[in-house]
């Protein structure tokens, strides 16, 4: 082989190595770009050859889980085939909440009404379901689902198509049906909130149009709003999609549905997951959403216990379980939940609980995740909801910021603790004191005043602060959460150094 020969077949190597690795890429752009509508897609293609499938969410603004759901699975990697998202296709709308795009004329209103009806030629109308119906041409997909939410269980009334899969009717898209209802039913435990099977999807749909027009194996997935949390729905979205996938064999016998998050970060993230499921209660996760929110470098994802006891928590660095019923939480999170989530606390992982998420951390109780040394004063725990006054201590300073002098705090019932005298963990640390009290409905009185209200712990490797009263819901100090956010994940498993409390 002579030099000249060589070279070229070194480039031709180096151009082969360029071509794969750029079909294994994610490719991402946006959709109606420059328009106040403009929303990204993604698309990871696998390198292999397979089926092309697209996920939509949010074409309705007041369905939030779809677009959340649809935002987790975009960072799943398929081994074979296409996967293209976009998990927020109706981006006005969700910024407002609202079903219909706002400051649209009422004919075009509903975006999922806008696509070519099934018996018609015509184009898309308005500019926005232009713009996607002309992305989704482009794209030639043999799936497309697309993610929504209904206000009640179709199992009890035909109001509403909640919890439903609504399919096109070709032959294969009837065929996987019924396995994406096995697969979410058999999460299921309420006969009348279970999954029914319907179609097609209605006239002027995304899925509808998809189906006949571009000959592609069509569907609306539906979940249900009323009473139940997001985190859930978001899971049930992912339970049918991941189904979906299996069948088409993209996932690899590898894949997680428990996967929300790129397996890469960005410097200096941290990652929260938010409990909002069975036994919360108040304002508690959406004023944690918003305080967490606007810090940089900051993810939170809400988690159910579903997703806890099915390894979700491995992607994080802190778990908050907010305010509402510990009992309650610690119920709905379940006995191998709250097993992984010690272990999640003992491998390092940050915990932070708010009043019932205090009482949840303790080891005074058979349900209690015995993260903490400390067990409540006394059974009678309705001590009543208000203003007290708190004071930090010189350690409460260093950790939740500089505040002298006693100040307000909401309290609603939460924990009195005191020391469980658990041999295998650390004695809690106080960082803040109550200084008043409550004591209505005959809790015994005086046992509050100068007793920790905002401890400091640890668990293993993992550092714990618990606080009984609501800092998250009190004016002036909207820093507490952040704070204890920053204290706690400076020794998780995301951290190059290990400090000590």
């Amino acid at each position: 082989m002579t030099r000249r020969e060589f070279i070229r077949h070194v480039a031709r190597a180096v151009l082969a190595v360029c071509v794969v690795a750029n079909a294994h890429a994610d490719t991402t752009g946006l959709i109606a770009a420059g328009t106040s509508a403009a929303t990204p897609y993604y698309i990871k293609d696998s390198g292999a050859a397979g089926p092309t499938v697209l996920i939509t969410g949010g074409v309705h603004g007041d369905e939030p889980a779809g677009a959340y759901a649809a935002d987790q699975i975009r960072h799943w990697p398929i081994t074979r085939g296409k996967l293209i998202v976009v998990p927020r296709a109706n981006v006005i709308g969700l910024t407002a909440g609202k079903r219909n795009t706002p400051g649209e004329p009422e004919a075009l209103r509903n975006l999922n009404r806008n696509f070519p009806k099934a018996k018609e030629t015509g184009p898309a109308r308005g500019a926005l379901a232009t713009a996607l119906w002309d992305f989704v041409r482009q794209q030639k997909p043999e799936w497309v689902v697309d993610l929504h939410e209904g206000s009640d269980f179709n199992a009890l009334t035909n109001k509403s198509v909640g919890s439903s899969v609504i399919v096109f009717p070709t032959p294969e898209g009837k065929a996987v049906a019924p396995a994406l209802l096995e697969a979410v039913n058999a999460t299921v435990t309420n006969q009348n909130h279970r999954f029914t099977l319907r179609g097609p999807p209605i006239d002027g749909s995304l899925a509808r149009a998809a189906g006949a027009h571009l000959g592609a194996h069509a569907m609306i997935l539906e979940t249900t709003t009323k009473s139940q949390p997001l985190s859930l729905r978001a899971r049930q979205h992912r339970i049918m999609v991941f189904a979906l996938l299996a069948r088409l064999d993209m996932t690899g016998g590898k894949l997680s549905l428990d996967t929300m998050l790129p397996r890469t970060r960005s410097p200096g993230e941290t990652r929260v997951a938010l409990y909002d499921a069975g036994g919360t209660g108040g304002q508690g996760v959406p004023r944690v959403t918003e305080l967490l929110g606007k810090r940089p470098n900051t993810t939170v994802v809400r988690v159910c216990g579903d997703d806890i006891a099915g390894g979700a928590l491995d992607q994080f660095d802190v778990v908050i379980v907010p305010g509402g019923s510990g009992s309650k939480e610690a119920a709905a999170i379940g006995v191998e939940g709250r097993a992984r989530l010690r272990k999640f606390v003992e491998d390092g992982g940050g915990y932070i609980g708010i009043c019932a998420g205090a009482y949840l951390a303790t080891s005074g109780f058979s349900w209690g995740l015995k993260v903490l040394d400390a067990k409540t004063a006394s059974p009678k725990w309705m001590r009543g909801t208000g203003l007290v006054k708190i004071e930090l201590t010189d350690r409460g300073r260093e950790i939740l910021g500089d505040r002298r002098g006693q100040f307000d705090c909401k309290y609603a019932n939460g924990p009195i603790l005191v020391p469980a005298q658990v041999e295998s963990l650390p004695d809690f640390e106080p960082l803040a004191f109550f200084r008043t009290e409550l004591a209505k409905n005959d809790a015994p009185k005086g046992i509050m005043v100068n007793s920790p209200a905002i401890v400091a712990g640890r668990c293993g490797k993992g550092r714990v602060i618990c606080s009984s009263p609501h800092p998250e819901s009190t004016p002036g100090l909207e820093d507490f959460i952040p704070r204890a956010v920053a204290w706690v994940v400076s020794r998780t498993r995301s951290s190059s150094s290990a400090a000590t409390p």
